[in-house]
């Protein structure tokens, strides 16, 4: 009699969990449902909303921001992101906004028509040689005398926030390899920078982790300069024209064997991913700067040859690394408006704020400007140049790097900071990347994209 009840029981529980749902939807939704739903509306999202959004002062990251904003505020079983103060947290950060740069520098790298050179390049080296290092100093000198940071605190600073983000900042870059329009120097220096400020700006990043515990400021300058300055940017260039050297040598050698083989067109995407790992972390294995040897073995690899195959080659590359950028940028940026909606500002003060602020309206814009006074460019340009220092994922990725690696005093300050610049650079040179393009094209009789 008993088995007979029990059995009834489970017949009538069944029955209620199929019917349930039509009066209770919000059981099925689980954790892990809630998560794989908003992967799948960021990837749906990506696909569809460049689209609905062509021609208007609204982009991509503001969307995916202020929805993570929204839907982390909302009373669901969400698993908040605290960067802060959990370390796997932290450490998942520094994984996530490392595999995105990676994948970014070497998109743009494959981006750029121009052939290496002092003439060529010079837009970017102008910014990478006096605008950077003039920011880095601005932004720690107000980080210690206007916030109350420790000198330490302050130089990683300015070293998280100096570099021009690659992820966020393709709308002011350059189109995809071969294209038939001309590279105007906006968009090449802006591009330029974006994949080279990376790697450059890390040993500021070294600069400030070696400063926390040092005995001796004198012998700790010296092994930076040697070191870090010296030879993880030599060793990180090296590896990046070795690699792009040959790699770009095998992928030629059997493009057309793996063709033959399998008749289709993914073996390129393959390839890029494949060579981007692997440069990245044979040159973190010869404590080169990673970063640097791939946006560098990008470039290379464009060098290594020249025809119809090669050109076709470099287009399906970009668009496999580029698909895969941009597909994980979806997905973190909802995280990021996640963070933002649940504590992330926490501990931002009025000075912290207005240190943000300066930055992107007055310090780097005034950098920038400084830096061109050698070039002959148009003052427009060298305006529209200056004022697009956009701030994103590099700088989360080098701040939590560096939370790792040290104990910084006042991080949780610098963390606020960094959250609330990028949330403003987001929607001020999101609005505004549009309406300024657009203005600068004009004046230099250029016709509109």
């Amino acid at each position: 009699m008993r088995g007979k009840i029990e059995r009834a029981d489970l017949a009538n529980e069944l029955r209620l969990s199929r019917w349930g749902w039509f009066t209770n939807p919000l059981p099925k939704l689980t954790t892990h449902i809630l998560l794989l739903l908003l992967a799948g509306i960021a990837l749906l999202g990506t696909f569809i909303i460049p689209s609905l959004i062509r021609n208007k002062m609204v982009s991509l990251p503001i969307i995916y921001v202020a929805f993570g904003f929204f839907v982390f505020r909302l009373p669901l079983d969400l698993p908040l992101m605290n960067p802060e103060d959990a370390r796997l947290d932290r450490q998942l950060m520094e994984y996530i906004t490392e595999f995105i740069v990676i994948v970014s520098l070497a998109a743009t790298g494959l981006k750029l028509d121009r052939d290496p050179s002092l003439k060529n390049y010079s837009t970017g080296l102008y910014l990478l040689g006096i605008a950077m290092p003039l920011t880095i100093a601005a932004v720690a000198f107000l980080g210690w005398w206007w916030v109350g940071l420790a000198p330490a605190t302050a130089i990683l600073l300015g070293a998280v926030l100096a570099p021009t983000d690659p992820v966020l900042a393709a709308n002011v870059q350059v189109g995809p390899p071969n294209e038939d329009v001309p590279e105007d120097d906006v968009r090449f220096g802006l591009t330029l920078e974006a994949g080279l400020n990376d790697g450059l700006a890390f040993p500021f990043v070294y600069l400030a982790i070696a400063l926390v515990g040092a005995t001796s400021i004198t012998d700790t300058l010296l092994e930076w300069a040697w070191w870090d300055l010296g030879y993880r940017v030599g060793m990180g260039t090296l590896m990046g024209v070795l690699m792009g050297k040959g790699l770009g040598y095998l992928f030629f050698k059997f493009k057309d064997r793996m063709s033959a083989v399998r008749e289709t067109e993914v073996e390129s995407g393959f390839f890029i991913l494949a060579a981007t790992l692997l440069t990245y972390a044979l040159t973190e294995m010869t404590e080169g700067y990673g970063f640097l040897a791939v946006f560098v073995a990008s470039v290379v690899s464009r060098r290594v040859r020249n025809d119809d195959m090669a050109k076709e080659a470099e287009i399906e590359s970009y668009e496999a690394a580029d698909q895969v950028e941009q597909a994980i940028l979806g997905i973190f940026l909802i995280a990021f408006g996640g963070i933002i909606g649940t504590g992330g500002l926490n501990d931002l003060t009025l000075n912290g704020a207005l240190t943000g602020v300066v930055l992107l309206l007055v310090i780097r814009p005034l950098s920038g400007f400084i830096s061109f006074l050698p070039s002959k460019l148009p003052w427009v340009e060298k305006v529209a140049i200056s004022y697009f220092g956009i701030r994103g994922v590099g700088s989360l990725y080098y701040l939590a790097y560096a939370h790792n690696s040290e104990a910084f005093p006042a991080i949780d300050t610098i963390w606020s900071i960094v959250n609330f610049t990028i949330l403003v650079s987001i929607f001020l040179h999101g609005i505004s990347v549009g309406p300024v393009i657009k203005w600068v094209d004009r004046r230099m009789g250029r016709p509109e994209r």
